[in-house]
């Protein structure tokens, strides 16, 4: 999922406290937040993890890896729900189909929008 270089970090996603910031191990939390929507999803990834991601909010490889952009802890909640969703799913889904697109929609309601504000901020 591409978060669009130095314009992602400027973002309208952005809270100004963010949900990792009470935490001493917001990258944890996020891990944590995570593997609690693959059990909701029913998916199992061999590894999630948090990085430095400069074009991305995460990605996720046929080999089961999921990454996540450690800026992401600065997002609001809901937007990271929808980046979290989106890269596990594609541990079902290859490719973003109809049965991907409804899945985004039954869990993330209203997920368009920040794929709207997404590409908005990758130009």
């Amino acid at each position: 999922m591409k978060a669009g270089g130095a314009a992602h970090r400027d973002s309208r996603a952005r809270r100004s406290i963010g949900p990792g910031k009470g935490s001493l191990y917001p990258a944890q939390e996020l891990k944590r937040r995570a593997m609690a929507w693959a059990v909701m999803l029913r998916v199992n990834p061999k590894v999630i993890r948090v990085q430095e991601m400069r074009r991305k909010w995460g990605s996720c490889s046929s080999a089961g890896t999921v990454t996540l952009a450690s800026d992401l802890v600065e997002q609001e909640e809901r937007f990271q729900d929808y980046v979290i969703v989106h890269e596990l799913l594609h541990l079902r889904f290859s490719t973003h189909g109809r049965m991907f697109k409804a899945l985004m929609s039954a869990h993330v309601p209203g997920w368009r929008r920040w794929e709207v504000a997404r590409r908005c901020n990758a130009d």
